[in-house]
């Protein structure tokens, strides 16, 4: 593919560049990625990535904002009700597990449904291990309000405070539940035989961790969230 064509404006290709930044960079992080294999994958020119985004850090950074701006809103606006419920009343314990449930399931359903989800889910992973600058905007626009938001829920049905380490910790491992099935798909895809998270195996998941949730609360009747999840079957 050479690179010497001149780069005319093409909102196409600079979609295509995104669409393929995604996968490319969740499956062999920004360092590991070559400019090569994001425009062979894109079917672009290569100078098309300094031109749309100054370069391939710029396009990993663009890829991680092109998530929160489509994505991530799904997310945001569950967060943002519950934390609407929980200003405006106290809640109970049942309330808590249905609203935690939730969230989850958005989580879930974010993160496991589409393809470039996935692999964005990846990029999260590996930017905990390995954080570059982009963490510090992954934070601050997701991670931290909906890992604050887990544990005030969580203090809830514990009986704790939001800010007790033991608390924090808890919303750390109900995290992994979801994360696990990005870091860890190949276990289960043997074991199981998984295709690749169809829609079947989607509610599979979602239900084992209504079930998983429920382990908060014993012996309380099992029913839906409190809130309309996006997505999935019930």
């Amino acid at each position: 593919m050479s690179e010497s064509l001149p780069i005319a404006p093409d909102l196409g290709a600079r979609a295509r560049l995104l669409d393929a930044a995604a996968e490319i960079f969740g499956t062999y992080n920004l360092e590991g990625a070559t400019t090569r294999q994001l425009a062979e994958r894109a079917e672009v020119n290569q100078a098309a990535i300094p031109y749309y985004f100054g370069g391939k850090e710029g396009l990993y950074l663009a890829t991680i904002e092109h998530f929160f701006s489509v994505h991530a809103p799904k997310i945001g606006s569950v967060v943002a009700e519950i934390e609407s419920r929980l200003t405006a009343k106290n809640i109970d314990r049942g309330e808590a597990l249905d609203l935690l449930k939730t969230l989850l399931g958005t989580m879930l359903e974010v993160l496991l449904r589409k393809q470039t989800n996935r692999s964005f889910g990846r990029i999260i992973i590996r930017e905990q291990m390995q954080p570059t600058k982009a963490f510090d905007l992954i934070y601050e626009r997701v991670i931290r309000h909906v890992h604050q938001t887990i544990s005030t829920l969580l203090a809830i049905l514990l009986g704790r405070e939001p800010a007790d380490r033991s608390v924090i910790f808890r919303a750390q491992m109900i995290v992994g539940q979801i994360l696990i099935f990005l870091a860890g798909r190949e276990t289960i895809r043997r074991r199981l035989n998984l295709a690749g998270y169809t829609d079947e195996e989607f509610a599979e998941i979602k239900a084992a961790l209504h079930e998983q949730l429920d382990l908060l609360q014993p012996n309380r009747p099992r029913k839906e969230g409190a809130l309309q999840e996006t997505g999935g079957r019930k």
